[in-house]
């Protein structure tokens, strides 16, 4: 009884330290521009040993930051998210190529046109974060309702 008590314990320990992921905090500040255009600046802190892939990616990469609206072409007019932060290039084994990444904080910029009178859209945020140490790799998907300011 106790051998078993202990070995399930230590099996959930176990899991509980190899399926740390990070957490992606995502903060959104919105305001207006002169245009009357709405401008989204999305930032993250993204913690010690780990990173996300940028959003400008070479063919046959991993997969790069993908933000977007849900249902894009029914709420907005015209949307262009552009790098606020500047990626740091790093050589990446698994893909044998320098790559684009974000570490420690990334910040993005959206001016966006919404499509008739909105009062929110949902944002986007797709992309994948690893870890500097073990080399472990997670999706980091984010779903974030935004009220559209008047």
């Amino acid at each position: 009884m106790k051998k078993t008590l202990l070995l399930s314990l230590l099996a959930l320990f176990s899991l509980s330290i190899f399926s740390q992921e990070p957490v992606i905090d995502w903060k959104i500040d919105q305001s207006r521009a002169d245009s009357g255009s709405h401008i989204l600046k999305i930032s993250a802190k993204i913690p010690h040993d780990w990173y996300i892939y940028g959003m400008n990616m070479e063919e046959g990469g991993p997969l790069p930051l993908f933000l977007s609206f849900e249902d894009v072409d029914n709420t907005v007019n015209s949307a262009v998210f552009k790098e606020i932060s500047k990626p740091k290039q790093m050589f990446d084994e698994v893909f044998d190529m320098n790559v684009n990444t974000y570490m420690e904080y990334v910040e993005i910029e959206c001016e966006f046109v919404p499509k008739g009178d909105l009062s929110d859209i949902n944002l986007i945020i797709d992309g994948q974060a690893c870890n500097k140490k073990d080399g472990s790799c997670v999706q980091v998907y984010k779903l974030i309702k935004i009220e559209i300011m008047k």
